[in-house]
């Protein structure tokens, strides 16, 4: 289930996809595109921050569970430096500890994959409206 508040509702919105996986990642954001949005798609988690720096995003679509620094780490580190930027983690565990930690961190949003496109429109009409839709 999808939990959140909900950002700025004007029109469509610059997003950054973080997955170790790249095809996932990649993926992800081709759909995001194919919905008029602006999508970044990056696969290491140590590059995160600076891809974050350069283009603003209005949100990180963001996997927990990644080598080198993990979803969390990131969400703290993100959250203190763009306290602006709406986070969603996009993890494969369900559990209410992880549920919590990812509160805790500064994930704005919790959704657990696999992401369907029903799925993926709710997620996107909630942090941003209906204008976010196409």
């Amino acid at each position: 289930m999808l939990t959140c508040t909900r950002v700025s509702s004007s029109a469509l919105k610059s997003i950054l996809v973080v997955d170790d996986d790249a095809d996932t990642a990649e993926s992800f954001a081709f759909v995001l595109k194919a919905r008029g949005h602006t999508a970044e798609s990056i696969s290491d988690s140590r590059r995160v921050l600076e891809a974050v720096r350069r283009s603003n995003p209005h949100a990180v679509f963001l996997d927990i569970g990644m080598p080198h620094v993990d979803g969390f780490q990131l969400a703290l580190a993100l959250k203190r430096e763009f306290p602006e930027t709406f986070l969603v983690a996009i993890t494969g565990h369900s559990s209410d500890l992880y549920r919590k930690r990812g509160r805790q961190s500064g994930f704005d949003a919790y959704v657990v994959k696999p992401i369907d496109a029903p799925m993926l429109e709710s997620i996107l009409k909630t942090l941003f409206g209906p204008a976010a839709l196409r």
